[in-house]
């Protein structure tokens, strides 16, 4: 694994002191939603009887612990960032607990029994984790599973899962540890001995601890969540001697790989969705984000053509975006050069023999729902069509996932623009370069990404600008940045109106795919679901 470049100033995140909630104890049949929790949040869960509890969609937690609980259910949801990336569970009993695309690294059972673990993470993810199991621990499971499809998450606290495979770990009262084999099948053996030194009278001492802690009265806690969102930019110099950096990594590496988000479309004027103004930060205060961007009013941006150019010049091997603005590939990426992994507004499917149509409109324009993802038209075999987005809870598409996945696991360069890495499994990805023989990890952002710390470079800096820079460094100028295909498509496919159609009942949506979460009466109230109105039919981030 390449070292990180220590050589220019770090910008590390705000030393923001954490605080301890509990919640607890619940009355029986009783189901609790946590939300609006922050970095900074040691949250514990106590005295759990026949009740579940939810930490919500796309969160941001310290850590958890979950103490005495039974017959009961505990679920951490799409996407959620866990500061330490661990999770203990202390004396539970017949409890499913699920973790929902959550990049967890640590899960300490002390006393577990007839439990069942949850995973519907990708393979991606699932290498990442390592289960630790202290005490008597018998009876219990690990799932592969998925939401069930068609649930709103906005309608349940608890969600529904079904059962992809299911392993029956061996009971032992010796420390042990259970990681998943290319995350697929799990594998138990041996506890190390510095985990083993680690105890359930550690984990109650380390919450008396941070519950004792005095609160500074002086502190600005407002000003301190907002510095965590505080976009920086590099001076001149740094910034150039960094893109030399990177363009003779390209020149040297075998298989790089580019990740994109939110930020390489912000110069199309599509807003970005965690920035200081991005479209989550707007809703987290009760605003209404400005703008209203039709998708099809957007235009590729000078960064989407240099990305291309970078194909073309056998520079990058392979295109992750998690944009579903269809950007990429109008202006000129091919489908076999990337994957969006989140869909493509242009693109719809039929439900039926899966036939792909790429379309000159917008196709999330028509649809029924967005969990029915039917948009109105009618396949050639007669099947009805539906988008191809992707949003909180749902799987992704497995055949574009697999190949994200082998381009990751494959690269010996990864190069992330303009994305917090919060979202998964896609976060995942970048950093799997660095498991290969001299793999570098290169992040381009405004902001700090929880992946900052294992980076071997990064670049604060506005995406566009960036690669401008870089491609001036390889010496590549004077590629077409005026081809877009949606105009060929307008110009040689039927129009919207010719294709075959049928009745449906249009329904007012009010949430993003992918990005998910409640919103406030008063932002609801102002909502115009047109085009981008808050770009609620858009995965960015």
């Amino acid at each position: 694994m390449a070292e990180p470049t220590n050589s220019f100033p770090s910008r590390p995140p705000p030393e923001i002191p954490v605080r301890l909630f509990k919640w607890g104890p619940f009355p029986p049949n009783s189901e609790k939603a946590i939300k609006n929790t922050r970095s900074n949040h040691y949250i514990v869960v106590e005295n759990l009887i026949q009740s579940a509890v939810v930490v919500t969609l796309n969160q941001k937690l310290y850590k958890a612990v979950v103490t005495n609980a039974s017959n009961s259910s505990f679920q951490i949801l799409d996407s959620a960032v866990i500061g330490t990336k661990t999770v203990e569970f202390l004396n539970v009993r017949s409890t499913d607990i699920l973790f929902d695309e959550v990049d967890v690294r640590t899960l300490n059972f002390y006393n577990a029994k007839n439990c069942t673990i949850q995973f519907t993470a990708e393979p991606t993810l699932l290498e990442n984790v390592t289960i630790n199991w202290h005490g008597n621990c018998s009876g219990n499971r690990l799932q592969r599973v998925r939401i069930q499809p068609g649930t709103d998450p906005n309608q349940f606290v608890k969600l529904p899962t079904e059962v992809i495979l299911s392993f029956s770990i061996e009971a032992s009262t010796e420390p042990h540890q259970t990681h998943f084999m290319d995350g697929l099948a799990p594998m138990t053996s041996r506890v190390p001995s510095e985990t083993q030194s680690r105890s359930e009278q550690d984990v109650l001492a380390e919450i008396e601890e941070i519950s004792g802690r005095p609160l500074d009265a002086s502190l600005d806690w407002g000003a301190l969540y907002d510095e965590e969102l505080r976009e920086f930019e590099d001076p001149e110099e740094i910034l150039l001697e960094k893109v030399k950096i990177v363009a003779d990594a390209l020149r040297a590496a075998k298989h790089s790989v580019i990740y994109t988000g939110a930020g390489i479309s912000t110069s199309a004027k599509i807003p970005d969705y965690r920035g200081p103004q991005g479209i989550w930060t707007a809703r987290a205060r009760g605003e209404l984000p400005e703008g209203k961007m039709q998708l099809s009013q957007a235009f590729p941006t000078y960064g989407h053509y240099a990305v291309t150019q970078l194909l073309r010049q056998n520079l990058i091997k392979f295109v992750t975006s998690t944009n579903l603005d269809g950007l990429h590939r109008r202006s000129g990426t091919r489908e076999e050069e990337i994957a969006e992994l989140h869909g493509n507004c242009f693109r719809e499917i039929c439900g039926t023999c899966e036939k792909e149509f790429l379309r000159g409109f917008d196709t999330l324009a028509s649809r029924h729902d967005r969990w029915s993802h039917i948009t109105g038209r009618l396949c050639t075999c007669g099947g009805k069509l539906k988008d191809t987005v992707v949003h909180f809870t749902e799987n992704m598409p497995v055949k574009i996932m697999e190949r994200a996945t082998l381009e990751a696991r494959t690269s010996d360069l990864s190069l992330v623009l303009g994305t917090s890495m919060n979202v998964q499994p896609a976060a995942s990805l970048p950093e799997k370069s660095l498991r290969n023989s001299n793999g570098k990890l290169f992040i381009v952002n405004l902001q700090r990404t929880p992946f900052d710390d294992v980076a071997t470079l990064k670049i604060y800096s506005k995406t566009d600008n960036f690669l401008k820079l870089l491609m001036r460094e390889l010496d590549i100028d004077n590629f077409d940045t005026s081809f877009d295909d949606l105009e060929i498509l307008r110009a040689t496919q039927e129009r919207e109106e010719d294709i075959p159609k049928f009745q449906v009942e249009k329904q007012v949506e009010v949430e993003s795919v992918k990005e998910s979460s409640q919103v406030s009466p008063s932002v609801l109230a102002g909502v115009v679901v047109v085009g981008f109105a808050i770009a609620l039919g858009m995965t960015y981030y």
